[in-house]
């Protein structure tokens, strides 16, 4: 057992945010660049922790689950509600499973833009990069890339509305 798991689990104890914030910056998430203006509220994380980029003002909810296999990054002002799944990575059990010749192993980096809403148990897979002013509505899943100033919903998510964004 990890001592980054360890410190993981310890998280869910501790009462107050501002020790939250401190003990995730040692795990190695990297927290605003402008300063430290972003709230995680005790994600499940699969992965290394340090793959976890967030600018300033983001926001991971309680209860999400990040497979943090490769690069996550969650724009200026963006929000992952409750309960969303980012995953940067797939293996099906290869060598040993014969579908892994058919689909090999697969890690891709996860970007999502600047003022975006992920909505309640949304799944984000690997590869995807969200654009910039974008919604996507509870439950969705999102398996390509999603251009700015729209709103997405579906498995798969579909653009729905575009959003005129003053």
């Amino acid at each position: 057992m990890s001592i980054r798991f360890v410190i993981g689990k310890l998280l869910l104890k501790l009462p107050l945010l501002r020790y939250k914030q401190f003990v995730y910056s040692l795990l190695g998430v990297k927290c605003a660049q402008k300063g430290n203006k972003c709230f995680i509220g005790n994600p499940r994380v699969i992965g290394d922790y340090s793959n976890i980029y967030m600018h300033e003002n983001s926001e991971i909810e309680r209860c999400c689950f990040l497979l943090a296999k490769d690069r996550i990054e969650i724009g200026e002002n963006s929000t992952l509600a409750y309960g969303v799944s980012v995953i940067t990575g797939a293996d099906p059990n290869g060598p040993k499973n014969k579908l892994s010749k058919l689909y090999p192993p697969l890690h891709a980096p996860v970007v999502i833009g600047n003022d975006c809403w992920i909505g309640a148990n949304a799944i984000i897979l690997p590869g995807v990069t969200i654009g910039d002013c974008v919604m996507v509505a509870a439950g969705s899943v999102v398996n390509k890339d999603i251009p700015s100033n729209v709103l997405v919903a579906g498995n798969p998510a579909v653009i729905k509305k575009t959003l005129n964004i003053e």
